[in-house]
C-alpha cells in the first residue's frame, strides 16, 4: 500500500508542475525527497539512502559532460560564423514546399549514419530550426520533424547505441534486430513523411531578408566555416569518443572566432560560458547557446538520475511487476508494452533507465527473444520522449531552441507506436480466434 501512495504521490508532483507551470527541476527535487522518505521508512539507513541517490547521479556523469559540451559548442559555433553562415546559403537553396519533410529527412540520414539523436540534434538539428526562424517556419513543427529525424537514426542504425543495448539484454543478433525495425517501419516512416507535407501545404516562407544580409554585413564569410559541423558528423562515423568529437569542433571553432571574425579571447569566453547575442533584428536568427543554455536541463538530469538507485535497491516496483505480468496474460504484448513502457518514462530521467526497467518487467512473458527485442525497439525506445522532463525528447529540442510542444508533433514516434500496436492487437485476437 505505501508503494502505490509513493508513486501516486510521485505523479502528482510532477503534474502539479506541469500544471501551474512550477520549475519542473522543483518537482523533480520534492520526488527525490519523497523517494529518500520512502527508503527510511523501508528501514534503509540514511548512508544507504545516500548511497543510492549518488550512484545514479555518478553513473550520469558522462551524460552531463556532454550537454556541458553542447552548451559550449551551440554558443561558440553562433561566434564563430559558422551558424550564420549555414543560415545564410541555407535560405537560398531550400525549397519552402517540401521544408518540413526536408527537415526530416536530412535529420533523419544524419541520425542514421551517426546513430545519436543527440549528435544529430546538435548538428543538423541546430542547421535545421536556424533555416526555420530565417525563413518564419512553425518553430513547433519544425521541432517536431527534427526529433522525428533525430530517432530515426537512434532506433535504427547499426551505430546506435540503445539498438545494441536492446540487442545486449535481450541477447539477440543486433543485425537480426534491424531487419526487423526496417520491416515495421516501412508503413510509419510513409505516414510520417505524408503527415509533415500536409502540414506543409499552403505554406509560403517569408524569408527575412533583410535580416538575413544584416548577418552578412557582421561575419566574413569563408567556406572553411562548415568544418564545425562535417567534422562532428564524419567523426562520428568513424566511431570517435562525442567528448572528444565535441572538443575538436570546438577548438575548430574558437581558431575560426579568432581568426576569421577577429573575437577576443574574453569574447570566445563570453560565448562558451553565456552564449552569443546580438542587439540587432538579426539577433533573432543566431541568439543563443553557451553553458548556461543547458543548466536547465544538467539540474533536470542530475535530479531524476538520483531515482535509478531508489528503483533498484528498493521494492518500490515489485507490485508493479506483478500487475505487469497479469496485464500481458490478458492484452495483446505491444500495448502493453506501449503503455508500460510510457508510465516507467515519467519515472525515468532518460532513454536507457526506461529501456532496463521494461526489459526487467517484461522478460518473463516473451517466448522468443526476438520478439522481445522487437517490441521494446517500438516501445521503450520512442515512449520517453513523449514526457517533457525526460532528456530523451527534450534534450534535442532544448539543444535546437525548440519549444517543448514539439515533442507531440514528433509524427514519427506516433506513427511506429501506433501502427505496430494495432498490428499486435489484430494478430493477439486473431490468434485467440
Amino acid at each position: 500500500m505505501l508503494e502505490i501512495l509513493i508513486l501516486f504521490l510521485f505523479m502528482i508532483n510532477l503534474f502539479v508542475a506541469i500544471i501551474f507551470d512550477i520549475s519542473i527541476v522543483f518537482a523533480l527535487f520534492l520526488n527525490l525527497i519523497l523517494l529518500s522518505l520512502y527508503a527510511y521508512m523501508r528501514k534503509f539507513s540514511p548512508r544507504e539512502i545516500w548511497s543510492m541517490a549518488f550512484t545514479g547521479i555518478r553513473d550520469t556523469k558522462t551524460i552531463l559532460l556532454v550537454f556541458s559540451l553542447i552548451g559550449m559548442i551551440t554558443g561558440i559555433w553562433r561566434l564563430s560564423g559558422t551558424i550564420a553562415y549555414i543560415i545564410y546559403h541555407g535560405t537560398s537553396f531550400i525549397s519552402p514546399k517540401f521544408f518540413y519533410v526536408g527537415v526530416f529527412i536530412f535529420n533523419s540520414a544524419i541520425s542514421f549514419l551517426t546513430g545519436t539523436s543527440f549528435g544529430t540534434a546538435s548538428t543538423a538539428g541546430i542547421i535545421s530550426m536556424s533555416i526555420s526562424n530565417a525563413m518564419n517556419f512553425n518553430p513547433v513543427i519544425c521541432g517536431g520533424a527534427i526529433l522525428s529525424g533525430c530517432f530515426f537514426g537512434d532506433r535504427s542504425s547499426p551505430m546506435s547505441t540503445s539498438a545494441l543495448l536492446v540487442a545486449t539484454l535481450t541477447k539477440t543478433d543486433l543485425y537480426v534486430n534491424l531487419k526487423n525495425m526496417f520491416r515495421t517501419c516501412i508503413l510509419p516512416l510513409i505516414l510520417t513523411i505524408a503527415t509533415y507535407q500536409i502540414f506543409n501545404l499552403g505554406i509560403e516562407a517569408r524569408v527575412d531578408k533583410e535580416s538575413i544580409e544584416m548577418i552578412r554585413e557582421i561575419f566574413n564569410f569563408n567556406f572553411l566555416l562548415i568544418i564545425p559541423t562535417l567534422s562532428i558528423i564524419i567523426l562520428a562515423i568513424l566511431k570517435i569518443d562525442l567528448k572528444i568529437n565535441m572538443l575538436i569542433s570546438i577548438v575548430i571553432s574558437i581558431v575560426f572566432a579568432m581568426v576569421l571574425q577577429g573575437r577576443s579571447l574574453a569574447e570566445v569566453f563570453h560565448a562558451l560560458i553565456f552564449g552569443f547575442h546580438l542587439d540587432s533584428p538579426a539577433g533573432k536568427l543566431i541568439n543563443g547557446g553557451g553553458f548556461f543554455s543547458m543548466f536547465k536541463m544538467l539540474l533536470i538530469v542530475g535530479t531524476s538520475s538520483g531515482y535509478f538507485g531508489f528503483f533498484k535497491e528498493t521494492d518500490l516496483l515489485v507490485g508493479v511487476k506483478k500487475f505487469v505480468n497479469r496485464m500481458f496474460s490478458k492484452l495483446p504484448k505491444m500495448l502493453v508494452m506501449s503503455l508500460m513502457s510510457a508510465m516507467i518514462s515519467v519515472f525515468s530521467s532518460n532513454q536507457t533507465l526506461t529501456i532496463m526497467l521494461t526489459y526487467e518487467m517484461a522478460r518473463e512473458n516473451y517466448k522468443d527473444q526476438y520478439d522481445l527485442a522487437l517490441d521494446m525497439e517500438n516501445s521503450a525506445v520512442m515512449t520517453p520522449s513523449y514526457i517533457p522532463w525526460n532528456i530523451a525528447g527534450r534534450t534535442p529540442l532544448e539543444m535546437v531552441g525548440a519549444p517543448v510542444m514539439s515533442l507531440y508533433f514528433s509524427f514519427y514516434h506516433h506513427y511506429i507506436i501506433l501502427v505496430n500496436t494495432i498490428f499486435s492487437v489484430v494478430d493477439f485476437y486473431r490468434t485467440k480466434k
